[in-house]
């Protein structure tokens, strides 16, 4: 081992990395340092993964347990949020967060962590991170004869929100999705998983931000609500190793998931699914042909307009359909 430590200092030497930190720093522990002694961007040493960490929330009464990584951030923060229990989904406010205008989709978290994939020790900064949050998705655009308990619906619910985060933003990067679609049961409950990549110019070579991207896994929590876990990525290149390596921490969290609705809401995605028994999801999609608006501005709120006024639209909004 003090062969291998000699080795490894003479490598960070270049790194402005401290012989205080090699060797006191928990991060820097023996077992550690031959992780990322071994790690590379095709096997990636991940942050707060060994072990993981058990957790559970209540959400009106619901219940969720998974596995995570334990939250990291090399810059030193704390978790944004703990773990904590949403005791109501349904008062307005929780669902605020300063916005001055209707959104069709607001968020009450009660999970918010962070961890990080690292290549050799001397590489002193991270490849990359992902940003996990579990929140209740409240949707104001869903009309009221509609239920996330319908499996049609929540598949029109979930390209609604993509195209929300996609084409009805055209001030961020244009996005394919949806990406990797799956349908999973868990617990005998109706789980969809996808993905929102950066579109990319196949002509062009790779660079920063192309691997960022982001993975969804959502379930009904009520009639106008999901359960919704959102992992924000942020890559390495090449983009198909992050995206590989990246998904695998995707999925054992996913694969970990336990959820259970509470007797009233279970009674109530029961009367939903006996009102529309022969209701079905897509076992697989890809991406929407959805075309970009060319010109927009920014809206003006003094006279009501929304965030952004389009002025040149491309693609409509998804409808919804009873």
């Amino acid at each position: 081992m003090q062969v291998l430590i000699n080795k490894v200092a003479h490598k960070i030497a270049h790194q402005n990395l401290s012989w205080y930190t090699l060797c006191h720093n928990k991060e820097y522990s023996e077992g550690i340092m031959l992780k990322r002694l071994f790690a590379s961007r095709k096997r990636p040493y991940v942050t707060g993964i060994n072990p993981p960490e058990r957790v559970s929330v209540s959400l009106s009464g619901c219940q969720l347990e998974l596995t995570l990584p334990v939250h990291y951030r090399s810059d030193g923060f704390e978790a944004d949020l703990e773990p904590t229990d949403i005791p109501d989904i349904y008062p307005p406010e929780i669902y605020n967060y300063g916005h001055t205008t209707p959104l069709p989709f607001s968020y009450a978290f009660c999970i918010r962590r962070n961890w990080e994939y690292f290549g050799p020790i001397w590489r002193g900064r991270c490849l990359g991170g992902t940003s996990f949050h579990a929140s209740s998705l409240r949707i104001d655009c869903l009309p009221k004869s509609m239920s996330c308990f319908n499996p049609e619906h929540l598949e029109q619910v979930i390209l609604r929100y993509l195209y929300d985060k996609g084409p009805a933003s055209p001030n961020f990067r244009k996005k394919t999705a949806p990406v990797n679609w799956r349908v999973e049961d868990k617990q005998g409950n109706l789980w969809v998983l996808f993905e929102s990549h950066n579109l990319l110019n196949p002509s062009k070579e790779e660079e920063g931000g192309d691997a960022d991207f982001e993975s969804f896994a959502v379930t009904a929590l009520d009639d106008g609500y999901l359960l919704f876990l959102s992992f924000d990525n942020y890559g390495y290149l090449p983009v198909k190793d992050a995206v590989e390596n990246i998904n695998k921490v995707r999925d054992l969290v996913c694969g970990s998931i336990h959820w259970t609705l509470s007797d009233t809401l279970a009674a109530r995605k029961e009367a939903v699914l006996q009102q529309y028994p022969n209701a079905s999801i897509s076992s697989q999609r890809d991406p929407e042909p959805w075309v970009y608006p060319t010109k927009w501005r920014d809206g003006d709120r003094e006279k009501g307009e929304p965030r952004l006024v389009i002025l040149e639209p491309g693609s409509p909004e998804p409808e919804f359909v009873v």
